[in-house]
């Protein structure tokens, strides 16, 4: 009898121990910046990575995208924890998901006057003439994907990160610089999260009717100095957006 109490003792510790972890871990790494920047690295050698590596050697012309100024808004994004899905259900129920997933984006893409460069596996490059339209595409994005979930539907977390460049510059530096920006912001986001660019942050702003926070500076493998990194306060589907853009916020330092 002592020997099965004891093991009913350790089944039912271990089990608040893993409880502890799922509800620890997530939030341990959106506070710990160090925590962060780890899994940004891990994920720019998987999806981010391919896409850049492609736009470099193929260099797409992003022209079509471009607002009069000349410049483009990058979006990048993919699935969080797409590895670890694909294991859970399946290849065939993996590629239902992700051919939902792609549907969405691809609706939003269309809806908002978005332009597709590239997609592989589950991410996806996408351009805009506009940040606005890129912003405003990002959190109908989340919010489809909210709506679906929602709805009974297996939930998919995305994160989103994005950027505006020129879209042509004379010696390759757009390719260098702004895509890998764009990519490596995305890299820090966690899913359902959409991290921008302090440049956009001032190209949304002005109207007030997107809610914005400040996420702190990042340092981002490839580019000088720390840049500061804005989050897009989006709301669920079934609340009314706020139109108040927290954008003096005091840093969370997630």
């Amino acid at each position: 009898m002592a020997e099965v109490a004891l093991t009913i003792a350790g089944g039912a510790a271990c089990m608040t121990l893993m409880g502890i972890g799922a509800w620890l871990v997530p939030r341990l790494v959106r506070r710990s910046r160090l925590l962060r920047s780890g899994l940004a690295r891990l994920r720019w050698r998987t999806t981010f990575g391919r896409i850049v590596s492609w736009v470099e050697a193929e260099r797409p012309d992003l022209r079509r995208a471009s607002a009069p100024d000349g410049t483009v808004t990058l979006l990048f994004s993919d699935i969080e924890n797409s590895s670890r899905l694909t294991e859970r259900l399946g290849d065939q129920r993996w590629l239902e998901v992700l051919n939902a997933h792609n549907t969405i984006v691809r609706a939003q893409l269309d809806e908002h006057g978005g332009y597709e460069v590239k997609s592989r596996g589950d991410g996806f490059m996408l351009a805009f003439p506009s940040a606005r339209q890129a912003v405003m595409c990002a959190i109908d994005i989340q919010r489809a994907l909210e709506r679906r979930a929602a709805n009974g539907e297996l939930p998919v977390r995305v994160r989103i990160g994005i950027h505006t460049g020129e879209a042509i510059q004379q010696d390759g530096d757009f390719y260098g610089r702004s895509v890998i920006c764009a990519a490596r912001i995305a890299a820090q986001a966690e899913g359902g999260e959409i991290l921008i660019s302090s440049l956009v942050k001032e190209l949304v702003e002005g109207r007030g009717d997107i809610a914005l926070r400040e996420a702190g500076e990042f340092e981002l493998k490839g580019l000088e100095g720390r840049q500061r990194l804005v989050r897009v306060a989006w709301s669920p589907p079934d609340q009314e957006p706020r139109a108040l853009v927290e954008s003096h916020a005091v840093p969370d330092d997630r």
